[in-house]
């Protein structure tokens, strides 16, 4: 949540219960931004994005097992598409975590010079807060920590939902923590078994401290630590997190096939993983996630060693935040798909910002040279749903490289902007003839209107780097806007081996009209960019091409056109 000084208008009306004294008539936003919705065309099809106004930060995500519903809320400004005060816990839910259902406004700030800033929810199961009775179920027994913030200060305030989480319950003796500090925010709560005790992380922004109080009720908190001074420490931490990751054990250091977890004296292997959140100050500009692998005692996070790693290795990921309660034990995730250098500039309608996709979060052994295999954070889309039907498919496999040739594949028949694909590659390195050739695979995806418009990626020899190009466009903020940056590149180790001993590499990719998710390697490593191109030019003829002949071979190549609804 980076700090702006800025007025706009007075919303209107009220909100919830016990409500405070601002907020707007939810029924009539909700007809306004659905109107504006449908006639947008630029707007993603199945990522989490508000039909109107600002978004930043995922806040309170959750999954109701009483419903099988998901939940997600966020930093919201509906009166304008920028970010400014007063601001909103806007709400969404979802069935799949992949088309989403808006619910207007869910928490509102005190009064139209403050802000409901970023928090996090928890099932109250066993009502340790006693803020429920026994007509309100077990699973939906919500509670929201998040931060109350004013000139005068930030402080952690509680709310409570008896309909599970469509309206709140604003708790009569906040603050519940107040340590008289102006930034002091973004407060991920967690039930921790060993312990019996709420467990708390909140950033004590501009001394670069992740403070870690823990609760027995979730309105009376101790402090416990700092976790101080870690990482890359640019302008402020934010949107702290820390969360019990499951270690997938696989039978090679690259090759990523889940073998299940794995048991040790009956428990199942896991590490602790801090999350932060720098802005700005980002190695690669504006704001970004970096984490931690460690352990965690129920009172303080030791980290296993000073290295920093990124989350996300592309320009527009940050405020990470894990699912309260999901099944099966997974740790699921989902980031704000932009980035602070820039968006508020972007060049959208009449809202601004989406969310990424969801993510399944494992730490796997990935060897990120010959000499080392250590723990890393792998992220997976989770993006299978019933509410998304391929509208068209095409599958290649075993097709040699060569420089007088490309390959076409054209999914363009009534294109909409949203796709998904699968590249997998062989490289001989020891067919480039001089070290003056750049040995490339070229991956052009191009626009159905302006094929001149395009997305390139591809993979160099030389570096072995996949990067991404989104400079091919005529939308003047992408050349303009001196932060946005036309490239971006990460390093790949092989993905596994062929038969022939040469090494194999994999990308999967997700697009959706302005946004592209990268997976690498099953995904040992993501990258998440926003690219704008002219309206209504949606992507949807891929060309793949190299400038040497006899180092690669295409071993399967599948996209999709997907489409929303029926």
């Amino acid at each position: 949540m980076r700090i702006v000084v800025s007025a706009f208008a007075v919303v209107i009306a009220a909100v919830g219960v016990h409500a405070y004294n601002s907020t707007l008539d939810i029924q009539s936003n909700l007809a306004a931004t659905n109107h504006s919705a449908m006639a947008d065309p630029g707007k993603p099809l199945a990522h989490l994005t508000p039909n109107v106004g600002w978004m930043n930060d995922p806040n309170g995500l959750f999954f109701d097992n009483e419903t099988s519903m998901w939940h997600a809320y966020y930093q919201y400004n509906p009166n304008d598409n920028i970010w400014g005060l007063p601001l909103y816990w806007g709400h969404a839910s979802s069935e799949d975590l992949v088309t989403w259902n808006d619910h207007g406004i869910a928490l509102e700030p005190e009064n139209d010079e403050s802000g409901a800033f970023s928090g996090s929810i928890v099932i109250d199961f066993n009502n340790t807060s006693g803020l429920f009775d026994n007509t309100c179920l077990p699973g939906q027994r919500i509670v929201a920590l998040y931060t109350e913030h004013s000139e005068a200060g930030e402080r952690q305030y509680a709310a409570y939902s008896l309909d599970g989480g469509y309206t709140f319950n604003y708790y009569k003796h906040n603050p519940v923590l107040d340590i008289n500090s102006t930034q002091f925010r973004d407060p991920k709560v967690f039930w921790h078994e060993e312990t019996e005790r709420w467990v708390m992380t909140l950033a004590l922004s501009q001394e670069y401290k992740i403070q870690i109080y823990t609760s027995k009720n979730l309105t009376s908190w101790e402090f416990q630590s700092n976790f101080s001074h870690h990482g890359v420490l640019g302008y402020q931490y934010e949107c702290p997190g820390l969360s019990k990751i499951p270690i997938v054990h696989t039978t090679s250091s690259n090759l990523t096939q889940s073998a299940g977890l794995t048991t040790n004296n009956g428990f199942a292997d896991y590490k602790w993983v801090m999350f932060l959140s720098i802005n700005p100050g980002a190695p690669h500009g504006g704001s970004y996630n970096e984490y931690f692998i460690g352990d965690f005692d129920g009172k303080r996070f030791t980290a296993q060693d000073a290295a920093t790693r990124a989350v996300d290795c592309g320009k527009d990921f940050y405020a990470m935040q894990t699912f309260s309660n999901a099944p099966n034990g997974e740790v699921l995730a989902m980031a704000w798909a932009s980035n602070w250098d820039y968006s508020g500039y972007v060049p959208t309608r009449d809202w601004r910002s989406s969310m990424t996709v969801v993510r399944n979060l494992t730490l796997r052994y990935y060897s990120p040279n010959p000499e080392t295999s250590e723990l890393t954070l792998y992220n997976q889309p989770v993006f299978k749903s019933s509410g998304l039907n391929t509208k068209q498919r095409l599958i290649k496999k075993s097709l040699k490289l060569n420089s007088n040739e490309s390959a076409i594949f054209n999914v363009a028949d009534g294109a909409h902007g949203l796709l998904e694909f699968t590249l997998e590659w062989k490289v001989n390195s020891s067919a480039v003839t001089t070290g003056h050739d750049m040995a490339d695979l070229s991956l052009k995806i191009k626009g159905v209107e302006d094929d001149s418009e395009y997305l390139r990626l591809g993979y160099v020899v030389s570096a072995a780097a996949f990067f991404l190009d989104r400079g091919n466009s005529r939308v003047n903020f992408v050349h303009a806007n001196p932060f946005f940056g036309n490239k971006v590149s990460k390093n790949l180790e092989p993905y596994e081996s062929a038969e022939d001993g040469l090494p194999i590499y994999n990308v999967q990719g997700l697009i959706d009209r302005n946004l592209i998710e990268l997976f690498f390697n099953d995904g040992s490593s993501s990258s998440t960019n926003l690219f704008f191109l002219s309206s209504e030019n949606y992507l949807g003829e891929f060309e793949v091409s190299t400038g040497v002949d006899n180092v690669f071979t295409i071993l399967n190549f599948d996209v999709q056109q997907l489409s929303v609804g029926n």
